[in-house]
């Protein structure tokens, strides 16, 4: 890969965005700064990394397009040290403007990290992993760029040896990828809110996957029983690489950050076997 949307190297398409007025150094993930994403190299043997973004209209732009209110709320771009939250928020409010502002550097900035990161998870011995959507849900599959010359409908086209996975409350995007529209190397997972059980109901029905976010007394009986309303559950916190997990399931996740707090219905709080 020598050119992507007309930059020859991931600096030159930093300098792009920094030219912008964009305060970018990278886009990708710090190796050892995602604790539960690092799990996916110990426990599946997935060498993962992800892209933060800043949530809902954070930066001036709307990248959680379904978003509920206790989602905005309780959003899991909180969890994590308080003390960190600040800078963390800046770097992610920048790399949101670049990608809205300076599309085509931004996405060369992208390929070029997930070369890179390809290249690592080889060495490793490891399958590769990619997470677009770790604090947003913008619907990647309709992301195209040019590589060499040649056009791609988006990166999971190019990068087809990398899986890519994410979470997403956009019921359209979840309804394309349970009939099998969406490229064969993302897989998606439908997240539940307070507001959209009618949805939650359909992709389950579908055959898809859902997330649900559970307070800790909740999680341990889903966990002890199997099932939540209903439906068979799977351990979401064990590790984050959603595609290997069973088909037509829950996935439970203990409450993080402001989660832990929520009252608006975003978090379960009471069990249904």
């Amino acid at each position: 890969m020598k050119n992507v949307n007309g930059y020859t190297s991931k600096a030159q398409a930093l300098r792009a965005m920094q030219t912008a007025g964009l305060e970018v150094n990278a886009l990708l993930t710090k190796e050892g700064a995602q604790p539960k994403i690092e799990k996916n190299g110990i426990e599946v043997q997935v060498y993962t990394k992800a892209l933060h973004l800043a949530p809902h209209k954070m930066s001036g732009f709307n990248t959680c397009a379904q978003a509920s209110a206790g989602c905005i709320e309780a959003c899991l771009h909180t969890a994590g040290h308080p003390m960190y939250l600040p800078a963390k928020t800046k770097a992610r409010i920048a790399r949101t403007q670049a990608y809205y502002r300076t599309r085509k550097a931004f996405m060369a900035v992208l390929a070029f990290q997930i070369a890179a990161h390809e290249k690592r998870a080889e060495k490793l011995g490891m399958a590769c992993g990619l997470r677009l959507n770790a604090t947003s849900d913008i619907p990647w599959e309709s992301v195209a760029l040019e590589i060499d010359g040649q056009k791609y409908a988006n990166l999971m086209a190019y990068f087809d040896g990398v899986s890519m996975y994410d979470y997403t409350k956009i019921t359209k995007r979840m309804r394309k990828h349970v009939a099998g529209q969406l490229p064969s190397n993302y897989h998606l997972t439908f997240s539940k809110t307070e507001s959209n059980d009618v949805d939650v109901k359909e992709v389950l029905a579908l055959g898809g996957n859902v997330a649900a976010v559970l307070s800790l007394d909740v999680y341990k009986q889903a966990m002890q029983q199997g099932t939540l309303q209903g439906w068979p559950v799977t351990d979401g916190d064990k590790h984050d690489y959603r595609p290997i997990d069973p088909q037509n399931c829950i996935v439970i996740l203990k409450a993080k950050g402001l989660a832990k707090k929520d009252t608006s219905g975003f978090s379960i709080r009471e069990f249904a076997a």
